[in-house]
């Protein structure tokens, strides 16, 4: 490798570090990769040219049917050969590297020897954004049902404001009812005590009229006293 490649490798992974995330290439490698795309089209193309070239026109225009199925062969045969060979080559490209890489081979890149770390890393991730994803489902859950509690609150709260005026007028008007009472009673009993006071002041004075001699019966106001028309 050269020294930028060195360098970026470096970057990438130095050690005691843990592996960085997302995951980079080097530009030697990224080279290589398109390299590898070209010579796949250039080897369709000349696969192409070569069946071009090896086409055999027939004299009479046209082909017999054993003719037919021998060309179908041919290119059936070239086209099997053409992805054999880039399977084959596909798996020198991916399995070797990664075979080194999870048998920890010391000749494996530093890419090469983070794959695993690589894995690892995404299933611990996905492990940890699915628990991110549960306990936000459950803080969710729980702040729903804390408003839902809030609100409950609320109208509770707002019976018990509502009870308590109610009950302030009712005790109001209890008080005002038992005052009324009271004042009644309080001049019914002086209703009473005037009309004893009356009626002994009354009766003395008929008697004081009566044994006075006085000719009463010829008077109509104390013959009112004497008699007592109530």
């Amino acid at each position: 490798m050269s020294g930028g490649q060195d360098t970026d490798m470096q970057d990438q992974a130095a050690p005691g570090s843990s592996p960085p995330w997302p995951l980079r290439i080097s530009d030697k490698e990224k080279q290589v990769l398109d390299l590898y795309d070209r010579l796949r089209n250039l080897q369709l193309e000349i696969a192409l040219v070569r069946a071009q070239q090896a086409h055999k026109p027939v004299a009479s225009g046209n082909p017999t049917e054993e003719e037919i199925k021998a060309a179908q062969d041919d290119v059936l045969e070239a086209g099997a050969a053409r992805i054999l060979k880039n399977d084959v080559v596909e798996s020198i490209y991916t399995v070797n590297p990664i075979l080194r890489a999870v048998h920890g081979a010391t000749r494996a890149s530093l890419i090469e020897q983070q794959v695993p770390h690589r894995d690892e890393t995404s299933i611990a991730v996905a492990k940890q954004a699915s628990e991110v994803r549960k306990v936000l489902d459950q803080l969710i859950d729980i702040e729903a049902e804390a408003l839902r509690l809030s609100r409950r609150n609320a109208e509770l709260a707002a019976q018990v404001v509502r009870l308590a005026v109610e009950a302030d007028r009712e005790k109001a008007m209890a008080d005002e009812d038992t005052q009324t009472a009271q004042q009644i009673r309080r001049l019914e009993d002086d209703k009473r005590a005037s009309r004893r006071k009356w009626q002994v002041m009354k009766g003395t004075s008929s008697a004081i009229v009566a044994g006075s001699g006085v000719d009463w019966a010829g008077d109509e106001h104390l013959r009112d006293m004497v008699l007592d028309p109530e």
